[in-house]
C-alpha cells in the first residue's frame, strides 16, 4: 500500500493537467478505468469517481466505466446518479445483463420492489447461456421477505443449480428452510455449506439458529461462538447467545453477552429492552 499510494497521486496529478477536450483514446480510457478500480478497492471513492469520469472522457463507449462508476455511487447511497449510469449502460448495450441486475438493486433500495423484480426477471430472459444466479437469488430474497417460503426455496435452489459453489445461496436457502419449519433439511444444507467453506461465518450463525429452534442449546451456543470467531463484530450472534443463556437461566452470562451486543450496536432498541429484562431478574 505504501508504494501504491504515491503512484496513485502521481497519476491523479497528471490526470488533472490534461486537456478538457480529450480525443477518443481507448488505451488511455483503460488506464484510468483500471486506476479507478484500484482506488475503489482502497475506499478512495471520490478519486475513483474522478478516474471513471476520465475513462469515459477518453472513451464515451466504455460501458464498464459507466457501470462500475454506478456501483461506486450505489455503494455511497447516491441512487439517483447510479440509476442514470445503469440506464446509460442499457442504452449502449440493451443486452447487458449486469446493468439490469444493478438497476434492479437501485429500485429495490429505493422501495420499488415490484420494479426491481421485473428488472431481475428481464435480466434472466436476456440470454440463455449465462449464469443467472444473482438475479434468481434476488428474486428469492423478495419472496422470503413476503414470507412466501415455498417460492423462495424454489428460487434459492435454482440459484444454487446455476452456481453450486456459492455458500451465500446455500445459507439463504437454509435460513428459509428453517423459517418454513424444515429444520432437518436446513441442517443438511448448512453442513454442506461448511464443507465448501469451513470458515463460513454465515453458515455457523445460521447453524446456531437451527440448533436454537431444535432446542439443542449447547450446539447452538457453540455455533454462534464459532461465527464470532470468524467475525468478532457479528452483533446478532452476541444477542442470540444472550437469549439462550436467558432461557437456561444463566443470568450473568446473558447479561455479559447482551452488553457485548449493545457495545457494538448501542442504539438497538431490541438489545436495550433485552438488557432491561435481564437486569429485572
Amino acid at each position: 500500500m505504501k508504494y501504491f499510494l504515491p503512484l496513485i497521486f502521481a497519476l491523479l496529478t497528471l490526470s488533472s493537467c490534461g486537456s478538457e477536450k480529450a480525443k477518443v483514446d481507448p488505451a488511455q480510457s483503460k488506464i484510468h478505468y483500471d486506476l479507478a478500480l484500484e482506488l475503489a478497492q482502497y475506499s478512495l471513492y471520490q478519486n475513483s469517481l474522478e478516474e471513471f469520469d476520465l475513462a469515459i472522457k477518453f472513451d464515451p463507449g466504455n460501458i464498464n466505466a459507466y457501470r462500475k462508476k454506478g456501483l461506486v455511487l450505489f455503494g455511497l447511497n447516491q441512487y439517483v446518479e447510479a440509476e442514470k449510469l445503469f440506464k446509460k449502460v442499457i442504452s449502449l448495450d440493451p443486452e447487458n445483463v449486469q446493468a439490469y441486475i444493478n438497476l434492479g438493486m437501485v429500485k429495490y433500495s429505493t422501495g420499488y420492489k415490484g420494479d426491481a423484480k421485473k428488472l431481475w426477471e428481464k435480466s434472466i430472459n436476456i440470454k440463455t447461456d449465462d449464469n443467472d444466479s444473482k438475479a434468481i437469488n434476488n428474486i428469492a430474497n423478495l419472496y422470503k421477505e413476503e414470507k412466501n417460503y415455498d417460492k423462495a426455496i424454489e428460487h434459492y435452489q435454482l440459484a444454487m443449480k446455476n452456481d453450486p459453489m456459492n455458500s451465500m445461496y446455500m445459507n439463504n436457502l437454509a435460513d428459509t428452510l428453517r423459517l418454513n419449519g424444515e429444520l432437518d433439511q436446513a441442517l443438511e444444507v448448512l453442513q454442506n455449506s461448511l464443507k465448501l467453506n469451513s470458515a463460513g461465518m454465515g453458515s455457523y450463525f445460521n447453524l446456531g439458529l437451527v440448533y436454537k429452534d431444535l432446542k439443542e442449546n449447547e450446539k447452538a451456543l457453540d455455533s454462534f461462538k464459532k461465527s464470532i470467531q470468524v467475525n468478532a463484530a457479528l452483533t446478532e450472534a452476541y444477542y442470540q447467545i444472550a437469549q439462550i443463556h436467558l432461557t437456561m437461566k444463566n443470568r450473568d452470562l446473558a447479561l455479559k453477552f447482551i452488553n457485548k451486543a449493545i457495545e457494538f450496536s448501542p442504539n438497538n432498541l431490541i438489545y436495550q429492552e433485552s438488557r432491561e429484562k435481564i437486569l429485572a431478574l
